[in-house]
């Protein structure tokens, strides 16, 4: 599964849509160097795993110097970023115009991202991000399968939390929003821990490395681990909260932190209140 984002940049920057393997032709400046021209000046890189990938608009890997010429003579420039689960690499894919994307991916995709170009200039790239969740989400069941690795050891399924109003957080280690929040979520799981709602946090971070984090700081949720597309696919923000209901549906969504972090607490036990049955 690849996971994949428009990013509008002055280097990098934002957006999500799915896309496959096909061609994107941007236009080049009549100073910008040709791809020829760098193939024959630049060896090309080989193939990459566990890193950074940075790729032209005909899928070839760029090296860094190709990367950085591009980036030098190209106006305008955007990319796609995509998480490639089969090699463990996050990929960009330099593009300068929309109408690039004609034939790359459907018609009505890039009318919504000219849409939600439109919305990041009025709103901010979190206006589009929670658009795009929700869109996506809200409303909808959570996915089937064995996607949840605990820290007991145990696999579970989301369907195992059915019967009773589900909290997820979504998280990762390295993430400093997620943790300065975690007082507030501990204060949450204390003032509910009488009531049938379960909080369960997941991050794509390894087991151990949960585990030793939190050997160090209190979260009081129940911890498991997730595949870093999975958790990409359902929000590319973190701090993520989903409020899920008896049936397993996501019904509301907040994404990042807010400016003053101990306001999470009372956005949490409104949509919880409102939620309750």
């Amino acid at each position: 599964m690849k996971i994949l984002y428009i990013i509008s940049i002055i280097f990098l920057m934002a957006c999500q849509n799915d896309v496959s393997k096909e061609n994107i032709k941007p236009q080049q400046t009549k100073d910008a160097p040709t791809n020829e021209v760098q193939k024959k000046n630049v060896e090309q890189p080989k193939q990459i795993t566990n890193g950074i990938v940075f790729k032209d608009a005909q899928g070839n890997i760029l090296s860094d110097a190709q990367k950085d010429s591009l980036v030098q003579y190209m106006d305008n420039i955007q990319a796609l970023r995509r998480y490639d689960q089969d090699n463990n690499n996050t990929e960009y894919i330099l593009f300068q115009n929309y109408e690039d994307l004609r034939g790359f991916v459907p018609d009505e995709s890039i009318e919504n991202l000219i849409e939600e170009n439109k919305l990041r200039r009025s709103g901010g790239q979190g206006a589009v991000l929670n658009k795009r969740i929700n869109d996506q989400w809200k409303d909808q069941p959570l996915p089937d399968g064995d996607f949840l690795q605990m820290i007991d050891g145990g696999v579970k399924s989301f369907s195992e939390y059915k019967g009773k109003l589900l909290v997820i957080n979504f998280w990762y280690i390295n993430c400093g929003p997620c943790i300065v929040e975690m007082p507030y979520l501990n204060q949450l799981v204390d003032k509910y821990q009488n009531e049938d709602i379960q909080f369960l946090a997941l991050s794509f971070d390894t087991i151990p490395d949960i585990k030793s984090f939190l050997n160090k700081t209190e979260f009081k949720y129940e911890h498991g681990s997730i595949s870093r597309s999975m958790m990409y696919d359902f929000t590319p923000v973190a701090p993520g909260h989903f409020i899920v209901d008896a049936d397993g549906v996501i019904r509301d969504i907040i994404v990042g932190a807010p400016r003053n972090t101990e306001l999470i607490l009372g956005k949490l036990e409104n949509l919880i209140e409102k939620n309750k049955k």
